[in-house]
């Protein structure tokens, strides 16, 4: 049995029933993951997150999966971001760790402020949802959410640290699953 073998079950578990998956290749080529989507036990947000990419973020701490969840009305904006860290990572091979800025040098998601993402553990589930246990309790995946960020979002983060943005988050409220919501910078 992989070691992986409870990485659907605790989807399901955390974010909802998997409805369905895009395939490997896309556009007559061959990405190394497939994107899986989730409907939230709410009902009213999904989540779009990578299944393979596990296998090419070799020498990370833990072999890694991205997610991000957004409102149900916006998983187009869910399945470019999470595809285009997914594809930035794998073509350089590389890895992310929380905190870490992934941005564009202009907006990413047309109609938002969006310009990249922070990679974070996910701001809404416990903590239990962040790490794929085996069954004997041994860490064996971790999933890294990325929540939409905006440029000044990201220079806030890079002057002062993740923990200034976190709390302005914070003390306004925000809806860290509304891609419209407005910048905290």
């Amino acid at each position: 049995m992989s070691r992986f073998a409870r990485f659907p079950e605790h989807v399901e578990k955390h974010i909802g029933r998997v409805r369905g998956a895009d395939g490997r290749e896309t556009g007559g080529r061959v990405r190394g993951y497939h994107l899986v989507y989730c409907d939230h036990h709410d009902g009213a947000h999904v989540s779009v997150l990578t299944s393979g990419l596990r296998d090419k973020t070799a020498g990370a701490p833990l072999p890694q999966e991205l997610v991000c969840t957004l409102r149900a009305d916006q998983e187009h904006y869910a399945k470019h971001l999470t595809g285009v860290v997914a594809e930035l990572l794998t073509e350089s091979d590389s890895r992310v760790g929380y905190g870490a800025l992934i941005m564009n040098d202009r907006v990413l998601l047309p109609g938002t402020e969006v310009a990249g993402a922070l990679a974070a553990p996910h701001p809404y589930l416990g903590d239990e949802f962040d790490v794929l246990l085996a069954d004997d309790g041994t860490p064996v995946l971790q999933l890294i959410t990325l929540v939409p960020i905006s440029r000044g979002e990201a220079q806030l983060v890079a002057r002062h640290g993740r923990d200034a943005l976190y709390d302005r988050w914070e003390q306004r409220a925000f809806d860290l699953l509304d891609i419209h919501r407005p910048t905290a910078a």
